[in-house]
């Protein structure tokens, strides 16, 4: 049995308990403990970091030294988390001077940041510590060969020498669900959820974008690993077809719902019926 920290950050306790309970059965089914972290706050991203990097650094580095003290990784299914704590890892990893200042302002709460434990993305527990083939032998109803795109996500990847995460963790993850990964143009591109509050038509205009893409390639179903991800592709496929009258029904699943479903939980467990974009049609196509 393995025990990792968990940092939930803001947005998934809060809009997505679907994400929540599929990652914790995903988890259980794998015997990987995820012991919450109390006395947490927001990562800032992006807000604060673009405001305030110092106040971002502190409170980053904050929620590591909280880790530290349970001497067991720290594991967070979002993006946004997931950046905002690696890198701050790594900076202060690698700057013993910012270290030092930070380590005086956390000395107040009998904190001390010593990088004993290391932020990780919950894929990446599941693809380096749990493994493709553990996974596979509990796969029990396996999807047939569906079409998934995958939206990645900025964070999750970038920048590579930081997050250590290649594009291959997800698509291996995906494909041994027994889908097929459709490979599109834009890929790469930022689905516009961090623009949304300064800029709502170049947002709207790179989600749509991404869906065309998606579901040129012939996607019928997108997986994605971010909570702001989800919102922006999932909820602005509402408002294209109100306001453009734009259909494009690519329903956003988060991966440990898909894994969930082809370990043989139920629609319910995974918390299907909470996607806006009906996601039960993937439902057909599991094998019996």
């Amino acid at each position: 049995m393995s025990i990792y920290s968990l940092y939930m950050g803001c947005s998934v306790p809060a809009n997505y308990p679907n994400y929540e309970a599929s990652m914790l059965k995903v988890a259980e089914s794998f015997e990987l403990t995820l012991e919450y972290l109390n006395d947490v706050a927001c990562c800032g991203s992006p807000n604060l970091r673009a405001m305030d990097y110092w106040g971002w650094a502190l409170v980053n580095a904050r929620t590591l030294a909280l880790a530290d003290i349970t001497e067991h990784d720290i594991v967070t299914p979002c993006n946004g988390c997931f950046g905002s704590l690696k890198d701050v890892y790594h900076l202060l990893k690698h700057d013993t001077e910012y270290r030092t200042s930070i380590n005086v302002e956390l000395e107040a709460e009998g904190l001390e940041f010593t990088g004993t434990s290391r932020p990780r993305h919950f894929i990446e527990v599941l693809y380096t510590d749990v493994g493709l083939d553990s996974i596979r032998k509990k796969i029990s109803k396996p999807l047939d060969g569906v079409g998934i795109a995958i939206h990645y996500g900025c964070h999750l990847l970038r920048p590579g020498d930081v997050t250590e995460i290649t594009p291959e963790v997800l698509s291996e993850l995906v494909r041994v669900t027994g889908a097929h990964v459709v490979e599109y143009p834009l890929w790469k591109q930022c689905c516009g959820a961090t623009v949304l509050p300064v800029d709502e038509a170049l947002a709207i205009r790179l989600a749509r974008d991404k869906l065309k893409s998606m579901k040129e390639a012939g996607a019928a179903f997108v997986t994605v690993v971010c909570p702001a991800c989800c919102n922006q592709l999932d909820l602005q496929q509402l408002g294209l077809r109100e306001l453009y009258g734009e259909k494009f029904d690519l329903p956003i699943l988060f991966y440990p719902q898909i894994l969930g479903l082809a370990l043989g939980f139920d629609e319910d467990e995974v918390g299907l019926g909470m996607n806006r974009v009906p996601a039960k049609p993937i439902l057909q196509h599991f094998s019996k």
